[in-house]
């Protein structure tokens, strides 16, 4: 090849990542997990009441309230990419516009809190098919760990993201997410917890066992969080108490997916 057309290693391109930065992604999400006391290189607060106010942290805002496991200055989207890999034939890296080279989904769905309320919007994104399609996990990889920017994990089964209406978003409500909300990528599982729900998505690896989650290790909540029979206090029904079936939460008043 002549050298005058050769890329060097460091370039990236504009829609994705050369060899070179998908193993700085990989190896620096696999370290990051080793710092518990960091939150993406920035001060942890998590133990600190006197969080600055352009932290994003736990606030009841009307319509949808934000809750935040580490107060968060938000991604820095220069140095953001999405690392897809573990127990896979095609480890790849992906950059934010590639995301959107996905077949896009759009959905009405619930997001309902162990704290009783639940919030309605409108989510946008691709399906973890897509996601599959091109790594090719192998046969014994039933297992999805995810990490995020702001030292946040969670885990799952590979069948249960393979499920209807589960989605990684990257619009809310015909915008893209907000920092509040999770950009540059989020999940949306509608049949489990708001915790199980990962915001400031970074790293997705496949394994043949199963790795326990953040709430798991750090407080009271299970690793599977499906959402159990009860009750729900949505915001757009001034919180007033509601009974639920367990799932996806569908209110009388809200219109249901074709089936």
């Amino acid at each position: 090849m002549n050298s005058k057309n050769k890329k060097p290693d460091s370039l990236k391109t504009k829609k994705g990542f050369l060899r070179r930065d998908f193993l700085k992604l990989i190896s620096f999400a696999g370290f990051s997990t080793l710092l518990p006391g960091r939150v993406s290189g920035k001060e942890d607060y998590r133990n600190d009441k006197n969080v600055p106010k352009q932290y994003i942290q736990n606030r009841d805002v009307p319509g949808f309230h934000i809750r935040s496991a580490n107060p968060f200055l938000g991604v820095d989207m220069g140095n953001w990419g999405l690392a897809v890999g573990g127990m896979v034939k095609k480890p790849i890296g992906l950059g934010y516009e590639d995301l959107f080279g996905f077949k896009m989904v759009s959905q009405i769905s619930r997001l309902k809190c162990v704290e009783c309320w639940s919030a309605k919007a409108e989510w946008e994104g691709f399906e973890f098919s897509e996601l599959v399609e091109k790594v090719q996990p192998e046969p014994s990889a039933k297992f999805v760990y995810i990490q995020s920017a702001d030292s946040y994990y969670e885990s799952f089964l590979v069948e249960e993201l393979l499920r209807p209406r589960v989605l990684f978003v990257l619009k809310m409500n015909g915008k893209s997410l907000s920092k509040d909300h999770g950009y540059p990528l989020r999940l949306i599982a509608p049949f489990k917890y708001g915790y199980k729900n990962i915001k400031y998505i970074t790293s997705i690896k496949f394994l043949n066992t199963r790795k326990r989650n953040y709430w798991s290790n750090s407080g009271p909540y299970s690793v599977d969080g499906t959402i159990q029979p009860g009750i729900d206090h949505p915001l757009d029904f001034k919180k007033k108490p509601l009974p639920i079936n367990g799932g996806e939460v569908f209110h009388f008043f809200d219109k249901r997916p074709p089936v």
